[in-house]
């Protein structure tokens, strides 16, 4: 790998291709530049009528760094059930030989997508374009940075044979086709239907694992259900991304396009961050919903903070996710009680957990982590047998790492909990609890209906 701090331009793209017709293996080129301001959401919405099914978006809650990528420079299509360390693999392999000329912090070559929550649960129909990992290498991402700069990263992938100017001016034809393209106003679609895929049995699944639980089979099983969404005609992620935006500012907000499907959210739980030597997780389980008035709000969140069943669910998280980071990490940071996170709909126990590292890899982390007991349960190999067992859908993505990683293995994923799936006419939706002891199946049903409520209303809809 390459990296350049000096823009060499058209000179060093020839080198690229130089390196594929030496070494017969393709070659990343990846170059940025400082361009004018542009609104992230408005560079997704003009990539629509040019590269509409490679698309990407991805927004932390302090908009630290804001990405929008339009089209597809390398899919990294992942199979494998060991899906986190055939990602690492093939994306170093992939940067091997890369020319990169390097721009601002968390710009270059980046990757953005998610995985799987299972590997080994039957893949349900309706997530036939998504594999084990989907992740993509943008033709064009916009960065955005904490200061509203603006960054343009062009890659483009050199192969034997191909020549320089002709796959250049094409770039370029590309580039100014994406940054002079006007967004028009989007026509949007109607909601005819939002459908609860089986709700009673979802009950009585719930039930029958507190009496496991009960047993002490086990501490916690986090159970997920979805609802079906139909529309009038295709829906579109831009419009459900701009009321995310709106909505949602204080949760990662994410969309990945894979052909005519796509997984879009807007989740408040961070897996891990890594930059350099630094790492940061958050602890997140345990909910009550907002009030209706400031003092109600204040009595709720005071409730939540005393709530025995709550704080031994929260301290299952973070009891598991300081064990997790310990082995990777050479100095932890753990705050002795959680505090408060209030989201528009729902305020959670939260605990973040600070680390020291000296691995390469935020994927390490990735997979040490995943899943955490706050959306599988714990002990893990158990809580995930009975949620084989117990659910009868397959969660796809849900509850399962999105996010990005760049090329010196620095990144952030989040928890895609808050999220959906675009397919066709119809969007799912999906919402989980986490089951302990003394879970009550109405009340963590009523729970889910919370949870649903950003994604429903994204979407256009209403639930009760």
């Amino acid at each position: 790998m390459r990296i350049l701090h000096q823009s060499q331009g058209f000179t060093t793209f020839e080198q690229a291709f130089e390196i594929a017709e030496k070494s017969n293996q393709p070659v990343l080129y990846s170059k940025t530049m400082e361009i004018e301001a542009i609104d992230p959401l408005q560079f997704y919405e003009a990539g629509y009528s040019i590269f509409n099914g490679e698309r990407s978006y991805w927004q932390d809650p302090k908009s630290e760094c804001t990405y929008a990528g339009a089209g597809s420079a390398k899919t990294f299509h992942i199979k494998e059930t060991d899906r986190f360390n055939a990602l690492s693999e093939q994306w170093k392999r992939f940067l091997k030989d890369a020319v990169i000329e390097k721009g601002a912090v968390w710009t270059g070559p980046v990757i953005l997508g998610g995985f799987s929550f299972d590997p080994e649960k039957n893949k349900g129909a309706e997530w036939g374009s998504f594999n084990q990992g989907h992740f993509q290498l943008p033709a064009f991402m916009l960065t955005v940075d904490q200061y509203g700069k603006s960054f343009l990263t062009v890659n483009v992938v050199c192969n034997k044979g191909e020549h320089a100017v002709t796959v250049w001016n094409q770039m370029q034809k590309q580039k100014a086709a994406l940054l002079n393209k006007t967004v028009n106003s989007l026509k949007d679609v109607n909601v005819l239907s939002i459908k609860e895929c089986q709700p009673l049995e979802w009950k009585s699944s719930l039930t029958a694992v507190v009496e496991r639980i009960n047993r002490d089979e086990l501490e916690k099983v986090v159970l997920a259900r979805k609802v079906k969404v139909e529309f009038d005609d295709r829906k579109r992620s831009d419009s459900i991304l701009e009321k995310l935006r709106d909505d949602q500012s204080e949760s990662f907000i994410f969309s990945f396009e894979a052909g005519e499907s796509c997984f879009i959210g807007a989740t408040p739980e961070r897996l891990i961050k890594k930059y350099k030597n630094k790492v940061l997780s958050t602890c997140l389980a345990g909910s009550i919903a907002r009030g209706k008035t400031m003092n109600e709000d204040q009595e709720f969140g005071k409730e939540l903070l005393s709530d025995e069943k709550n704080l031994g669910e929260h301290e299952i998280v973070v009891r598991m996710i300081s064990q997790s980071l310990e082995d990777l990490c050479s100095h932890l940071s753990v705050p002795d009680q959680p505090v408060l996170m209030k989201m528009r709909d729902i305020q959670h126990l939260y605990t973040p957990v600070e680390g020291i590292t000296e691995r390469d890899s935020i994927l390490e982390f990735v997979k040490k982590l995943h899943p955490t007991p706050a959306l599988g349960g714990t002990p893990t190999h158990k809580a995930m047998e009975i949620i084989r067992e117990e659910e009868e859908m397959d969660r796809g993505f849900y509850a399962a790492p999105v996010g990005w990683l760049n090329a010196e293995g620095d990144g952030e994923f989040a928890v895609a909990i808050r999220s959906g799936l675009l397919s066709g006419k119809h969007a799912y939706l999906y919402a989980g609890c986490g089951v302990v002891k003394d879970s009550d199946a109405e009340s963590e049903y009523q729970e889910t209906l919370i949870k649903l409520r950003p994604m429903v209303r994204a979407v256009g809809g209403t639930i009760s």
